[in-house]
């Protein structure tokens, strides 16, 4: 599907984003999982294989992946557009997904909601309950 070179290189892309991406506790592992076959990529022939499979697990790296690869958009643009909810063709105006944060003033965990039944989540060091910015994130 993607080139080897390319999905290492998008792979090694991700990596920072991949906490904004998907859920702490999901992000965690998925980061470990990721860290461990590119230190392995040297070694092994189908790495790059592992890799896709690994980041097409989730609707939102799947789709990082998918627009830094074949869309060729910069990896630090990607996250906006994966965040902007695009409404029905009559309407012009976008929706970003909120952002939530850990009230705790020197942490920087952020969380974004992407659907209404999804659980606000408590930040994974404080263990406080992440807060929405009020901001107009």
């Amino acid at each position: 599907m993607f080139p080897p070179d390319k999905l290492l290189k998008a792979a090694h892309q991700i990596r920072p984003f991949i906490p904004e991406l998907l859920d702490a506790a999901i992000a965690q592992r998925v980061s470990q999982q990721l860290e461990s076959l590119l230190s392995t990529a040297v070694s092994e022939q189908d790495v790059d294989q592992q890799i896709l499979t690994l980041l097409a697990e989730y609707e939102t790296t799947r789709e990082w992946l998918r627009l830094y690869v074949e869309e060729n958009y910069p990896a630090d643009a990607i996250l906006k557009v994966i965040r902007t909810y695009s409404p029905l063709p009559e309407t012009r105006h976008s929706v970003e997904s909120p952002r939530y944060l850990c009230p705790v003033a020197s942490c920087h965990q952020t969380w974004y909601r992407r659907d209404r039944e999804q659980v606000i989540p408590n930040c994974p060091i404080h263990d406080v309950q992440l807060v929405r910015d009020s901001k107009g994130h």
